[in-house]
């Protein structure tokens, strides 16, 4: 039996999602940032898009285009809490849901289609009556429906907005040969860019080079996933959906600062800050980690420095003591404005130590975890982090990488 995929996209999720809870904002051209101060316009609502407005633009450059536009900061844990409700509803659709980003998600009825949903576009609208009952009438969503998830993605970039597209034999083709590459899952701006210089905008035209020459432009991985792009077939990408992960392999933290920082002491708080976040959802779901590393960015450079350790670590004391013996090989050449930890080689944690030390440690850590968990997050930490009023909380990315903590059974 062909299979058959729905991808669900939400038309300008994180503005809509304002815009249904303020209803003064309905029809007003919003730019969001991704908190108070920034300057970056992470997402933007169909009003400010009419005026030219591209995600990613600084906030003057957005103004001077449309200067009625309003900048707000976004809300990531309303989006979290929305796209676990839209995780709800999908699945009463099929039992087979993968949720792709906050705003995206693949459901497969292949099992279900035949008896359950024969007309595939009264099962669109139904998808989309059921978003409005759950997240509010002034949410819409682009439906596409394939036999794979790359050409239900790219129907849904192509319907419009608020439709459902089913893609047919012959749509398919044109669907290939009019979608520019810059909206084709999957190629970013350097690759796009490359492909431009090539003369080659549309997936449709690599069929028309020859397979010598596509491996030596683009090299043994891109040449074959390109190929595939250029029949409408899956990527590798998105075939890594199939593979089943038992839980991450990695937990990572990033922040780009307000300003730039040179201060040791505040540096290494800001990494002590992130890397609390990485132990408290490494410990909520009973993983450890042996490789630490760890990355500083500024205006006129960048380093890393990474360790691997044999016994894994889950302690946030044990975690700092390490980000502290990498940060002292960094010779402090550069201002620092972001920071970046991560903690991976994650396998289950197994069993714990008997060392005295360890376990004077892990007591203190089952307190603190106790106490943050009934009293709230930093209620208990370690003195070397920043003072309350600069903690940095923890936050949920658009792309939802960290979807195995983010969407755990409770």
């Amino acid at each position: 039996m062909e299979r058959t995929i729905l991808h669900v996209d939400i038309n300008s999720y994180f503005a809509t999602m304002l815009q249904q809870e303020n209803p003064h904002l309905r029809g007003k051209p919003i730019g969001v940032v991704k908190d108070e101060g920034r300057t970056c316009l992470i997402a933007l609502s169909k009003e400010a898009k009419q005026f030219g407005i591209e995600t990613g633009a600084r906030k003057q450059e957005a103004l001077t285009l449309c200067p009625q536009l309003l900048c707000l900061p976004a809300s990531f844990e309303r989006y979290l809490d929305a796209t676990k409700r839209l995780q709800k509803v999908f699945l009463t659709v099929a039992p087979s849901v993968y949720i792709y980003s906050l705003d995206e998600a693949f459901i497969d009825v292949t099992d279900c289609r035949e008896h359950l949903y024969p007309d595939l576009e009264k099962l669109g609208k139904t998808i989309q009556d059921r978003i409005k009952t759950e997240l509010g009438e002034w949410v819409t969503c682009n439906i596409g429906i394939a036999n794979n998830r790359f050409m239900a993605k790219m129907a849904s970039e192509v319907a419009p907005k608020g439709g459902v597209s089913i893609v047919t034999p012959d749509k398919k083709e044109l669907i290939l040969a009019t979608t520019p590459f810059k909206d084709v899952c999957g190629i970013g701006y350097r690759l796009s860019k490359k492909l431009a210089r090539c003369n080659v905008f549309y997936p449709y035209q690599i069929r028309f080079i020859p397979e010598e020459e596509l491996h030596t432009l683009f090299g043994p991985f891109w040449s074959v996933q390109l190929a595939k792009m250029a029949y409408g077939e899956e990527p590798h990408l998105l075939q890594q959906i199939d593979r089943e992960i038992p839980h991450m392999k990695s937990v990572g933290r990033s922040i780009t600062g307000y300003h730039l920082y040179q201060n040791p002491t505040e540096i290494k708080r800001i990494l002590h800050n992130l890397s609390i976040e990485i132990i408290e959802k490494v410990r909520i779901q009973k993983l450890a980690g042996r490789n630490i590393w760890i990355g500083l960015y500024g205006q006129e450079g960048y380093w890393s420095a990474h360790l691997t350790i044999a016994t894994p670590i889950n302690q946030v004391f044990e975690l700092i003591n390490r980000v502290d013996h990498l940060y002292k090989q960094w010779n402090h050449s550069f201002e620092v404005i972001k920071f970046a930890v991560r903690l991976s080689l994650l396998e289950p944690h197994q069993q714990d130590q008997l060392l005295p030390s360890w376990q004077k440690h892990e007591s203190i850590q089952r307190a603190l975890d106790t106490i943050n968990t009934k009293f709230g997050r930093f209620t208990a930490r370690p003195a070397a982090v920043p003072p309350q009023k600069e903690l940095i909380y923890p936050e949920v990315t658009g792309f939802l990488g960290d979807k195995l903590y983010q969407l755990r059974n409770e």
